[in-house]
């Protein structure tokens, strides 16, 4: 009789949890692909993003010579609440950095800033900036070319279209590879999970070093300006991201796909070759003596996006549009500097 009673509460206990699934929304069936593919459509209605954006490093650097070990360290942090709408464009972000690598020889301190990029009917943009430093709290705003508009509204429109290879294709980009790569390394967990009280599926990803050398090098092969970048270049690039480990989670709602949560962590890769490059560099007190030994330790360096509702448009405060235009920023003749001066 026990026995018999236990069978049917273990029956009806997973009769219950099968029935809170299916009402959660939650589809057991559906492949990590498919629930990409639907992630994707649903973030191409939404029209934008509003995402409240953290980011924390924590690095101590140990460096090594004539028998005597000296540890030095650099924190950080990001606050950021990130705004946009694809049409009309405008973006908004704003929010405090924090960094202190004063060990290193390097400016410790905090920042608040707010930033609005907004097209204009002519085709051209304006940037809006306030970023009090020195006791200068007032708005700066320069002028961004049609062109580089142009070039900016294109590349959003075609990440918030709902298919990556289209996507590609509008950028002159083939990203069929690309994306088969990181499909490779994503898995799909085998319930819903709970975040920010909303019930989502939850998909894992583990991009190592070797594959992350892979894509850049597809990436900076399909850039015009990159076309003439030589082999030892791509060899030290590859040495560098050897030990590298990226990590990241993405939930999206069981019930509409939309994006709730995502998050990117590097903590768990090996930065030792980098260690080696700043030793091989450092001049020694001796002649004939051997470079100082130096260890990257990674405490913590990940980042957080938690999603809300996209606002129907985003408002760029009076004093910020009453600033006067100081200059004119044209990201492509920036581009072009870069090339001569390569």
């Amino acid at each position: 009789m026990k026995k018999i009673f236990r069978n049917r509460l273990l029956a009806v206990t997973a009769a219950a949890a099968a029935s809170f699934l299916l009402l959660s929304g939650f589809d057991s069936a559906l492949t990590v692909e498919e629930v990409v593919a639907n992630m994707n459509a649903a973030t191409a209605q939404m029209g934008g993003v509003n995402a409240d954006v953290k980011g924390v490093a924590d690095v101590s650097v140990d460096i090594s010579a004539g028998g005597e070990t000296q540890s030095l360290a650099a924190t950080g942090s990001v606050d950021m609440k990130v705004q946009l709408t694809v049409d009309p464009l405008v973006i908004a972000v704003s929010g405090s950095m924090e960094g202190d690598a004063s060990s290193l020889g390097m400016s410790s301190g905090s920042l608040e800033m707010e930033v609005y990029i907004a097209g204009q009917e002519d085709g051209s943009g304006i940037t809006y900036v306030r970023a009090p430093i020195g006791g200068d709290t007032s708005w700066h705003a320069a002028a961004l070319t049609a062109e580089d508009m142009a070039t900016m509204s294109e590349s959003i429109k075609a990440a918030f279209g709902g298919d990556p290879l289209a996507a590609g294709e509008t950028l002159g980009m083939d990203l069929s590879s690309i994306n088969e790569k990181l499909m490779a390394n994503m898995t799909l967990a085998p319930e819903a999970v709970n975040v920010n009280g909303v019930d989502c599926y939850e998909i894992g990803q583990t991009v190592d070093g070797e594959t992350f050398f892979s894509i850049l090098s597809e990436v900076m092969k399909a850039m015009p300006q990159n076309a003439g970048i030589d082999e030892s270049s791509l060899s030290a690039v590859q040495m560098l991201l050897g030990g590298l480990k990226l990590d990241a989670v993405t939930d999206c709602s069981v019930e509409d796909f939309a994006p709730v949560y995502a998050s990117v962590d590097l903590s768990g890769s090996d930065f030792s070759m980098i260690g080696q490059m700043f030793g091989a560099m450092m001049p020694t007190s001796e002649e004939g003596a051997s470079a100082p030994q130096i260890d990257v330790n990674v405490n913590a360096l990940n980042m957080t996006m938690n999603y809300e509702e996209v606002p129907a448009q985003i408002e760029i405060p009076a004093e910020a549009l009453e600033a006067e235009v100081e200059t004119t920023l044209s990201l492509n003749e920036a581009a072009q500097a870069v090339e001569s001066v390569e």
